[in-house]
């Protein structure tokens, strides 16, 4: 799942507190939620992304959620079992209602997928083209055929269903005003570019839960942030900057809490353009690696939490392959890698930073001048930056990703397989990954799954059409009458919050 482009190289900013005015305790209390990068759509399924997915988590549901501890749970669907080995069939849950009142049968989850499936611009739309029909086998059953069938259960934990009745009735553009979904929460005001407040949603079949309303507020300015949580406390700010994490260590109107986290940063290359462009070679992408001192990069990020990243996946995902290690920086042995492979010269690459760059960024600038690369930043405006990086309209950029099913298939697919839309692959293409992830996709026995999914992490790292630099550290600043456990997956569901 991609960060949110706009923050790629910080992770998402965003605080949870109290609405402004008298305190209030018990039920009553409100959480406002003040992040740096907003919801662009009210669409669960429009975007596969952190930022949409922390929002859609919370008002729509999945057939198979994953919880805390990145292990499937039910959600929509109370039990389901492989059939012939291509068909997933899917028990539902009864007597659930969306929050426009309408009940939820099979005919949700047809509609929802199927509507996927007829989008190939989408984000989630890679995924799903696995899978070759969707059948109703009465209102509370429904089948998922699929010659790819094993990691379809990761695939429909962010597929979020929603209501076919009232879509088909109202249209998309609509519906997506003020959606409804079947989640713990309801929406109950959205200004683009500013907040969405959710409320609580009474009819629940889980229940209702403990924090009545939370209001999550879009806010510039790291300072600002946690002048907002201290006003509007209970708060939580959620990732904030390194520099004001560190300044606030011995604040006392906040505690603050950290966990290693799934995300891992990294520089993508523009492989395309054949011999023209020497990142097309292989061995070129290697010199840029080694002329990389990861210590360096995890010092540049001092105060923040970080360990130098040996793939593109943390040792809590499936297919993290213990066998791969972070290379020892050697001086000089990437201008020996270019020498070898008669790369010395060659045109300036040019490197897309957003303004004010960052930490990493800079290191790595360092760390090439001193190779003898000659690179270029190019620093332009988030929109600029989510523009030109999405088109791969550069030779390197950083970006993040957070395999958030707990599976490193997720990447593979959505990335590196080209015969399904790539994401950000910037030209890689391998016939050899291709058959990987053909076979990863058919593979249902856990074991030889996990085996083939490290398979596929060599082949990648050995490939290098990413440069893994670091995995972050998550952290969360909570003002005290907060409580809240942290999700492996560092998402944030308010069912997990509670105030004092």
């Amino acid at each position: 799942m991609w960060w949110p482009r706009p923050a790629l190289i910080g992770l998402i900013l965003a605080v949870l507190s109290a609405s402004g005015g008298c305190r209030k305790t018990g039920r009553d209390r409100e959480l406002n939620v003040i992040w740096e990068t907003g919801v662009q759509t009210l669409d669960p399924n429009e975007k596969f992304e952190f930022v949409s997915d922390t929002f859609a988590m919370n008002v729509f549901e999945p057939l198979v959620r994953y919880d805390r501890q990145m292990a499937f749970a039910a959600g929509l669907a109370t039990s389901w079992e492989i059939r012939d080995g291509a068909v997933w069939r899917f028990r539902l849950r009864e007597g659930v209602r969306f929050h426009d009142g309408s009940r939820f049968t099979a005919a949700d989850v047809a509609f929802s997928i199927d509507r996927l499936r007829a989008h190939p611009d989408r984000d989630i739309h890679r995924y799903v083209s696995a899978i070759k029909e969707v059948r109703v086998v009465d209102p509370f059953t429904v089948d998922v055929c699929s010659d790819r069938p094993a990691g379809l259960l990761s695939v429909l934990s962010f597929v979020y269903i929603l209501p076919k009745g009232t879509v088909e009735r109202l249209g998309e553009e609509a519906f997506f005003l003020a959606p409804s979904g079947t989640g713990p929460y309801r929406v109950a005001d959205w200004r683009k570019g500013s907040f969405l407040r959710l409320e609580a949603y009474a009819g629940h079949w889980g229940g209702r839960p403990g924090v009545p309303a939370a209001t999550f507020r879009e806010m510039k300015g790291n300072d600002a942030m946690w002048t907002e949580a201290r006003r509007l406390a209970p708060a939580i700010i959620f990732s904030p900057a390194r520099t004001t994490w560190a300044a606030h260590r011995d604040d006392s109107q906040f505690r603050l809490v950290e966990r290693p986290g799934l995300a891992v940063t990294y520089l993508v290359l523009r492989v395309s353009g054949g011999a023209d462009n020497p990142l097309s070679d292989v061995r070129f992408r290697r010199a840029l690696r080694a002329a990389i001192d990861p210590q360096k990069l995890v010092t540049a990020l001092s105060g923040e939490g970080a360990f130098p990243a040996s793939q593109f996946v943390p040792p809590a995902i499936i297919g993290f392959n213990p066998g791969l290690s972070v290379p020892a920086f050697a001086p000089g042995a990437a201008r020996r890698l270019l020498d070898e492979a008669g790369l010395q010269r060659v045109r300036p690459l040019r490197f897309l930073t957003v303004t004010g760059g960052g930490p990493v960024s800079r290191e790595l600038l360092a760390a090439f001048g001193a190779a003898g690369l000659s690179v270029h930043e190019e620093s332009v405006s988030a929109e600029e930056f989510e523009r030109r990086s999405t088109a791969c309209d550069t030779d390197l950029f950083m970006s993040g990703w957070i395999c958030s099913t707990g599976d490193a298939g997720e990447l593979f697919e959505g990335n590196f397989y080209s015969k399904g839309t790539q994401g950000h692959a910037c030209g890689y293409a391998s016939a050899e990954m291709d058959v990987a992830v053909d076979e990863i996709g058919r593979t249902l026995d856990p074991a030889a799954r996990r085996d083939l999914l490290q398979q596929a992490m060599k082949r990648l790292v050995d490939d290098l059409p990413w440069i893994p630099l670091v995995v972050s550290y998550d952290r969360h600043a909570l003002t005290p009458g907060v409580e809240w456990t942290t999700r492996a997956d560092g998402q944030l569901d308010l069912r997990d919050v509670r105030l004092k």
